[in-house]
């Protein structure tokens, strides 16, 4: 068993199954990192992450073939390296946050570092790495979120026309830019044909201001309630052609 885990599958196992072992795994890890992007919505979803895997295992398996007198297989693994760079560097976007999907980046860089561990035959290793970069994806992000990108900031309560729905999607594309975490959603019609929404905000400070100068300048918000801890009365801003 232990040479299963620890062992080189292109030498346990005979020709050609162990080539195709060695892509159902890449798919298989793959699919592990992959799941846990796409349940985040991020660009390089389940699908993209599956391809990258599998397709740096594929070339560095057809390296193998190029190790004779006239060809150097290090080509191909470092032309991996290379031509991954391109395809992260597209993730990478300016927004209201400043620079997004570093992150997403850096994870279909060592997506493809896994692929070229199946490739060479180390299947265990590459299933090793894949739920480490899992863990690092998901555990540590929560860890990351409460302990030192986020600190609560209070209760808000948004007074908005929701001009025949409208404005209600508006708000809710803006707090989804921003990546809002909402402990309370609840939306409420009041006098005057007017809503309210109620949110529970878990956001840097920094990035709670910008957040909240968006919402001031948009037409549809009438007036923001803003309850800060240990602050007693809670704070009015009402936006610019709101009421005080």
């Amino acid at each position: 068993m232990t040479h299963w885990l620890i062992g080189n599958w292109r030498q346990e196992i005979a020709y050609p199954w162990n080539l195709i072992a060695l892509v159902f795994v890449a798919v298989a890890c793959g699919w592990i990192v992959g799941q846990e992007r796409a349940r985040k919505e991020k660009p390089a979803g389940l699908r993209t992450m599956i391809l990258v895997c599998l397709g740096s295992a594929v070339f560095t398996m057809v390296s193998f073939v190029f190790t004779t007198s006239t060809g150097d297989s290090g080509r191909v693994a470092a032309q991996i390296v290379t031509g991954i760079g391109f395809l992260g560097a597209g993730a990478i976007m300016r927004g209201a946050m400043g620079v997004s999907g570093m992150t997403t980046a850096a994870t279909v860089w060592a997506v493809a570092a896994m692929g070229i561990v199946v490739g060479t035959g180390y299947a265990a290793a590459g299933l090793g790495l894949s739920c480490l970069i899992f863990f690092i994806l998901s555990i540590i992000s929560i860890w990351e979120y409460s302990h030192i990108r986020r600190s609560p900031i209070g209760h808000v309560t948004l007074t908005f026309d929701p001009n025949n729905g409208k404005g209600y999607v508006l708000i809710m594309e803006v707090l989804d830019e921003y990546r809002i975490i909402m402990h309370r959603h609840l939306c409420r019609e009041i006098d005057g044909g007017l809503m309210q929404l109620d949110l529970d905000l878990l956001q840097a400070r920094r990035d709670h201001r910008q957040l909240m100068a968006r919402l001031a300048n948009m037409p549809e918000v009438k007036k923001i309630d803003l309850s800060l801890p240990n602050q007693s009365p809670p704070a009015s801003a009402p936006a610019p052609n709101g009421e005080y």
